[in-house]
């Protein structure tokens, strides 16, 4: 009879500990003689971070008894469609094997490449997170009819855990060590990796207060969940919103005025920091794109006719998860559902509470508000 197998395929940038506590009840629940790791080399709907080489070393560092890691994805090379490398994971293993998915894989399932052509070829056993079980059931119905080797969908429910969340924080430079196996957060150390933008971050760190420092970590945090969403540069997101305030604490302003390089009239107003921001960011960080540069200037007034990066960094700096003020979480509840609304409602915010306190308005956030208004 041949062995019992389960093949768990995925990213692994990085494997973090949720990853090997559900293949390790994975085993224990479906019975596996064998639970293969399978890294992929180039999915079709993400960018890879860490190589192919570091994604493996770090699995082979958490594979306990019973688990494998596999390059059979790796070594096909090209773009890697499971329904391709399935036969030569068969041909390898046998066909008395289970292939594993998460349950957001699955509710998004019909979109994959021939979907129907993997029900044929291997049973799909589909691991729910909180929350979507039901989902599920109600996706499972879609299937009674076809042809299939089967669908289970698994007891064990993972913790929720991301390793997009995990790279976001470890270019930050935050803790991880309740997410990843000591051995692996030594090896990313050890190897540098997820650490692209750390000269930016400690130069930032070293320029601005703790306390501004710190909301800028969370306006970052923020702004990259909506990264995939809006179909947005990371790299764009991630330096402008790291360095929407990285003239908050520079109070020597005056070659930037002297040289008329910001409007004037802002000077020593409260926005004069997003106007500076943009010259600082450019001399002192080196950033050159212009369109990080216009997010940076106008994060605190807005303007007419903004990019979606400009609008992200402007509502992310008001709804980052330290602000606590009156209304923030139906304004974050109505950004998550509509980005458009929800920044012309940030928008909105602002203005009224300038109007309620009796606050001088920059006319630049009227010209903006009176824009987005008339676009409502």
């Amino acid at each position: 009879m041949s062995k019992f197998i389960g093949i768990y395929g995925g990213a692994f940038d990085p494997p973090h500990l949720s990853h090997i506590n559900t293949a390790k009840a994975l085993i224990e629940e479906r019975g596996y003689d064998k639970l293969i790791l399978l890294p992929s080399h180039n999915p079709p709907h993400k960018l890879l971070s860490a190589n192919d080489y570091d994604r493996l070393c770090m699995l082979k560092l958490i594979a306990s008894d019973k688990m494998e890691v596999s390059d059979l994805e790796i070594k096909r090379q090209g773009i890697g469609y499971t329904v391709d490398y399935l036969p030569d994971i068969i041909a390898k293993y046998g066909d008395n094997i289970e292939y594993i998915i998460g349950g957001d894989s699955f509710l998004n399932f019909d979109k994959w490449y021939k979907p129907l052509e993997i029900l044929k070829l291997v049973s799909i056993v589909v691991v729910a997170r909180d929350g979507e079980r039901e989902k599920l059931y109600t996706k499972l119905a879609e299937y009674e009819n076809i042809p299939k080797k089967g669908i289970i969908i698994a007891k064990y429910m993972p913790d929720s855990m991301s390793s997009s969340d995990i790279r976001n924080k470890l270019r930050l430079h935050l803790p991880v060590q309740d997410l990843l196996d000591s051995k692996v957060a030594e090896y990313i150390k050890n190897n540098n990796l997820y650490n692209e933008y750390g000269a930016l971050v400690e130069t930032l760190k070293a320029n601005i207060s703790e306390e501004r420092f710190l909301h800028t970590l969370r306006v970052v945090i923020y702004a990259l969940k909506f990264v995939d969403k809006l179909k947005l540069d990371y790299n764009k997101v991630f330096i402008a919103s790291l360095l929407h305030d990285c003239a908050k604490n520079n109070i020597n302003y005056g070659y930037i005025y002297n040289n008329k390089l910001v409007p004037l009239d802002s000077k020593n107003t409260p926005i004069a920091h997003a106007f500076c921001g943009s010259i600082v960011a450019k001399e002192k960080y080196g950033i050159t794109d212009t369109e990080i540069l216009d997010a940076i200037f106008c994060h605190s007034t807005a303007k007419p006719n903004m990019t979606n990066l400009a609008k992200l960094v402007y509502s992310a700096d008001m709804l980052e998860e330290g602000r606590d003020f009156d209304g923030v979480e139906k304004l974050r509840e109505k950004f998550d559902k509509d980005f458009d609304r929800g920044f012309i409602a940030c928008l909105e915010k602002t203005v009224l509470h300038l109007q309620k306190e009796n606050k001088e308005i920059y006319p630049l956030t009227i010209d903006a508000y009176n824009y987005y208004k008339s676009k409502k």
